[in-house]
């Protein structure tokens, strides 16, 4: 008789526990639809380093899924159609999620504060146009900066929307990294700006040492022309060689009457791959070649700022930036007025 109490006894504490929800770093979301009975859909880590979908299944109308976090971070839903909705989850969170799939862009989660205040955001800008949505957001990051929601909507709203101006990226982002001193991706939007800066029209473009497939050096502004062209390549991108070509027929006018100079900055880190590129390819023997082998990690890379390829800048013989970009097209443009 007294084994049994004790098997009763614990089988009660373990639902009692389960009732009880999540502990330590374990969290939970219950979640339930008002017009759908059978699905599955996606969730991920905003923020982490690999991210990993998880499938969860939808059943009479309802889902449960758990996880661990160390912090608290945005995760998202992701139907099949695409639509991605953001849940904010923390260690311990037991979390009701709550939506109709006829209108998946009006949820509600509950359970913490960031997705109480995320709540407010999306039902206070509803019906907004996306200009207002901006300004909202902005209001919302400056009225909680220490948040988690403040960082997922300057990223949403203003690190990802290319008409905002450096200096209001700047502005938000002395507002958030004064409760985020460490937050790596406020620390990387910073550096990626004070980099567009340094070969911003009008700036100075500095001197750098390049390296030749023979092994040689020489300084980049060793020699000049009206107006010089250095671009960014390599041979690990599918449009690589595309974006050599394109140059090559945006600036042949230029070449002939002697004005443009054309140095290729091959960011390849395995140096065979890109002289095969030039000895197989006639296209590109019209460049000056440089490549030492070291990617995004060369010296020469770092100076002048450049994190993505293909990416041309585009000076005069001061060494005055006049453009820069991807858009071989706006270049020709650009040329055609000049020369």
């Amino acid at each position: 008789m007294m084994v049994k109490v004790k098997v009763f006894v614990i089988v009660l504490l373990m639902v009692l526990l389960a009732a009880c929800g999540p502990g330590g770093n374990s969290f939970r979301i219950r979640g339930s639809f008002r017009d759908m009975q059978a699905g599955e859909l996606y969730i991920y880590n905003l923020n982490g380093d690999h991210a990993r979908l998880d499938t969860i299944n939808i059943q009479e109308g309802k889902f449960r899924y758990r996880g661990e976090a160390d912090e608290v971070t945005p995760y998202m839903l992701v139907f099949p159609n695409g639509v991605e909705q953001v849940i904010f989850i923390g260690a311990g969170d037991d979390l009701e999620y709550e939506a109709t799939a006829n209108d998946l862009k009006n949820y509600v989660v509950n359970g913490n504060e960031e997705n109480k205040l995320m709540n407010k955001f999306r039902e206070e800008t509803y019906t907004m146009n996306p200009s207002l949505m901006t300004n909202t957001a902005r209001t919302y990051i400056k009225d909680n900066p220490a948040s988690p929601v403040a960082i997922y909507l300057f990223d949403q709203y203003f690190a990802q929307n290319e008409e905002v101006s450096n200096a209001e990226l700047k502005e938000l982002l002395t507002v958030l990294r004064k409760k985020h001193p460490h937050h790596h991706g406020l620390l990387d939007i910073e550096s990626k700006i004070t980099n567009a800066e340094k070969r911003q029209v009008g700036k100075k473009l500095p001197d750098v040492t390049l390296t030749h497939k023979d092994g040689k050096t020489t300084k980049l502004w060793k020699s000049a022309k009206d107006y010089n062209i250095i671009a960014f390549w390599s041979t690990w991108i599918s449009n690589g060689s595309d974006f050599i070509w394109q140059l090559k027929s945006a600036l042949r006018d230029g070449q002939d009457k002697g004005k443009v100079r054309v140095v290729a900055v091959s960011l390849d880190v395995e140096p065979y791959r890109w002289e095969d590129a030039i000895r197989s390819d006639s296209t590109l023997t019209f460049l000056e070649h440089y490549c030492d082998g070291q990617g995004f990690e060369s010296k020469a890379i770092k100076t002048l700022s450049i994190d993505a390829v293909p990416y041309y800048i585009l000076t005069d013989k001061n060494h005055k930036v006049l453009d820069c970009g991807n858009d071989v097209n706006k270049l020709k443009d650009f040329l055609k007025q000049k020369i």
